[in-house]
């Protein structure tokens, strides 16, 4: 059977990882501190004209490249300057270029500008190795932005509230970001440590570099460096969006008439609400997601497969990749464990997710109007004015750096049917070298009428290994998996 396979590989990998037991010592990394800004605030113009620029820089030492080739001392200088209060955190970059005739810039769409000079950070808020914040800026101060996991890797989708700004300057160009404390999750106190990485790409160049340095074998997790804040808090999150709506629509029947008005008025509300510094609660009923950006154009001609949107509904968003599963990151979001746009009309949701500790965890309720909808009146929908309600619920436990133990069980209810899943992952990094992921999910289904029962079970378990020399090092892998795709195993794709 896949589970006991599954589960005895668990135990056997778990049983040699010596992080399980504490005897595993880690590296010290650098370890800096961020200014307390007292007085003004540093405006964020792209000019570091303000009283906490003028201090020394961080001791960021040597810069290294990690693309395309690893370990060349950066052409160029990089300074950096890290400051916070009581609502912010805040990046300051002055970047040396000698030629800042040559240096490449461009007014364009977010996330769009990686094809020009840019700066930027890697932010562990919580400082376990399992989530991390990533921000860049190109020399105008058009923002990229993403969320690195180490179940689901980097999710572009994700645009977090921060504000930045860039100017070119006679000596390269400059740049600021200001990140409210309210836009990330992390543990307050009187000390808080995060783990940092900065990283810079000269276009011109093709080169990208980092501090510290982004070993071979080793991915950003790994080479964060401690960043202490003294008296850092959380402050108190409160989000209140009302909506109202109002449409009309009318056709003409003859040059001389129009049809009958039909209106449709709505209104709807959506909170959250943070219980502690790392933790959340949303409720939203008859939401409005008119303010979001509109889905990118797909061709959904001769496609073997569904296509996928990203998400990106603001009630759906937080801690929206703990909902992933280990062996889902990239392209393979065909094996995706939870599809949140599935639910596409949501009449009411509640949502918790936070961490506590070494432990993650989440749980998503929601109620969907569209499947028992009807458009038109000659529609013969047999389940009209009906509800498909969803149930979702995920933990994941942290040990060591960038390695978990998790489990997430999923229950979509319509009508007579339903559609459960049930399923644990993990991934240990048994070594900078080695890394272990694993998967098994098991899904029981019924059909809307009660007719059709289907069962299906998928795994997978992947060993990689990367060696330790310069360039791009060579990766072995080897996969297994077993499956017995009926229907799609997510919930939010039933």
């Amino acid at each position: 059977m896949p589970r006991k396979v599954f589960l005895v590989l668990l135990l056997l990998v778990g049983s040699f990882h010596p992080s399980l037991y504490g005897s595993r010592k880690e590296v010290p990394g650098p370890v800096l501190e961020s200014r307390r800004a007292h007085g003004v605030a540093p405006n964020i113009d792209g000019f570091l004209d303000d009283g906490i620029w003028e201090r020394d820089p961080l001791t960021t030492t040597t810069w290294k490249s990690y693309d395309p080739i690893r370990g060349e001392p950066m052409a160029r200088r990089t300074d950096v300057w890290v400051a916070h209060d009581d609502r912010y955190l805040y990046f300051a970059f002055r970047c040396y270029d000698d030629e800042p005739e040559k240096i490449r810039t461009t007014i364009s769409r977010r996330d769009n500008v990686f094809g020009d000079d840019w700066v930027g950070l890697s932010l562990d808020a919580f400082g376990t190795g399992q989530t991390s914040y990533h921000l860049m800026v190109n020399p105008s101060g058009i923002q990229m932005d993403a969320l690195n996991s180490t179940a689901a890797g980097e999710q572009w989708a994700t645009d977090f509230v921060w504000d930045s700004a860039g100017q070119i300057t006679d000596g390269g160009y400059q740049a600021e970001i200001r990140l409210p404390l309210q836009s990330i999750r992390f543990n307050g106190g009187e000390e808080v440590r995060m783990g940092v990485l900065f990283w810079r790409r000269i276009s011109r160049m093709g080169v990208s570099s980092a501090w510290p340095e982004l070993l071979p074998g080793q991915w950003v997790f790994d080479s964060h460096a401690e960043l202490v804040f003294s008296g850092l808090e959380q402050p108190p999150l409160l989000e209140i969006i009302p909506s109202v709506t109002y449409s009309l629509n009318q056709s003409r029947l003859d040059p001389e008439r129009w049809s009958p008005s039909d209106n449709d008025p709505q209104a709807g509300i959506s909170l959250k609400y943070g219980l502690t510094s790392s933790i959340t609660l949303e409720g939203t009923f008859n939401p409005d997601f008119s303010q979001v950006e509109s889905d990118a154009f797909q061709n959904q001609v001769n496609t073997r497969f569904p296509i996928f949107f990203d998400e990106k509904r603001p009630f759906f968003m937080e801690g929206n990749s703990l909902f992933s599963v280990a062996g889902t990151g990239g392209d393979s979001n065909m094996r995706s464990a939870v599809h949140t746009r599935r639910i596409i009309d949501p009449n009411v949701g509640l949502k918790i997710a936070g961490t506590e500790g070494r432990l993650s965890f989440g749980y998503l309720s929601a109620a969907d109007e569209a499947p028992g909808r009807v458009f038109d009146e000659g529609d013969s929908n047999p389940h009209a004015g009906k509800k498909r309600y969803f149930n979702i619920g995920r933990a994941q436990y942290s040990f060591g750096q960038a390695s978990y133990f998790g489990g997430i069980v999923t229950d979509a209810r319509f009508a007579d049917g339903y559609n459960q899943v049930r399923g644990g992952d993990a991934v240990i990094r048994i070594d900078p070298r080695q890394r272990i992921s694993m998967t098994f999910l098991d899904s029981d289904t019924l059909s809307a009428d009660g007719s059709e029962e289907k069962q299906g079970r998928s795994a997978q378990f992947t060993y990689n290994f990367d060696t330790l020399g310069s360039g791009c090092s060579p990766r072995l892998s080897t996969t297994t998996k077993t499956s017995k795709w009926r229907r799609p195993l997510s919930t939010a794709r039933a």
